[in-house]
């Protein structure tokens, strides 16, 4: 009876270390985020609060060493992307603030993300790191996704600006695309106390997100107009990349209402 009763406490003393463990945890992705151009994403993650951070350096391949030279060239300072959230939301909409560039200006954008609608499939299932994973799909603003996620760690939660499932994301992909892919490569049960979670930001211009997709694309669009305007007579055509998104949000919510 005394040793059944020590068992018991172990047990439970085990359990509630393993949860009080999970309240924290530190995912490092890899993201293809273009066909040239890799960077690394750490996701945070402690109490209610959510960070993700995108690397300063974006690595090219061999494929973009004109990227390159023009990098080395720039003397603009490269600096972090900052995605920042809550954890806990009872709403179909969340509130992601982000650090985004336009014409070499940093801003900090307030983007209302709809919860997508996703797609669980638990037949399909896949090991990511030792964690079980479950497969589930959706469209993301305009792109089908897949994503897999596991119940073991209990994060609505993945990199970007993605949420919505009963698990954390571990991997997610633009579906029929060798490019906008994040695949975990390292989780760590604990996160790092210099991690600040409120960032000061206070010198960037504020915006939200409709007001930055339309000052953004509208800059695009003179500089094509002007690329243009400088070819020679009878060859000037309206360009077929005007407007055409290349990443991974392709529609947004104001443009489908």
């Amino acid at each position: 009876m005394i040793l059944k009763k020590i068992s018991l406490v172990i047990f439970f003393t085990i359990f509630f270390l393993r949860g009080f463990a999970q309240q924290q945890v530190h995912v490092k992705y890899y993201h293809v985020r273009s066909a040239i151009a890799t960077l690394y994403e750490d996701l945070y993650i402690k109490d209610n609060n959510v960070i993700s951070i995108q690397d300063s350096v974006i690595n090219v391949n061999s494929a973009g060493s004109s990227t390159i030279s023009a990098i080395r060239k720039s003397n603009r300072v490269i600096t972090k992307n900052y995605f920042i959230s809550k954890l806990k939301n009872e709403a179909n909409i969340k509130d992601f603030f982000f650090t985004g560039i336009s014409k070499d200006s940093e801003y900090f954008v307030h983007d209302e993300v709809a919860k997508p609608i996703w797609k669980i499939d638990e037949t399909k299932t896949k090991k990511i790191l030792g964690y079980n994973c479950i497969k589930a799909t959706s469209n993301f603003r305009g792109s089908q996704v897949t994503a897999y996620f596991t119940k073991e760690l209990p994060y609505s939660a993945g990199p970007f600006k993605f949420f919505g499932l009963p698990g954390l994301i571990l991997d997610i992909r633009e579906d029929n695309n060798n490019y906008n892919i994040w695949k975990a490569e390292k989780i760590e049960l604990t996160v790092d106390p210099k991690i600040n979670f409120a960032p000061t930001l206070k010198d960037y211009p504020k915006m939200n997100m409709k007001e930055f997709i339309e000052m953004k694309e509208g800059s695009q669009n003179k500089e094509m107009d002007a690329i243009l305007n400088k070819m020679p007579s009878g060859t000037k055509t309206e360009s077929q990349y005007r407007n055409i998104r290349l990443g991974l949000e392709k529609v947004f919510e104001w443009e489908t209402k």
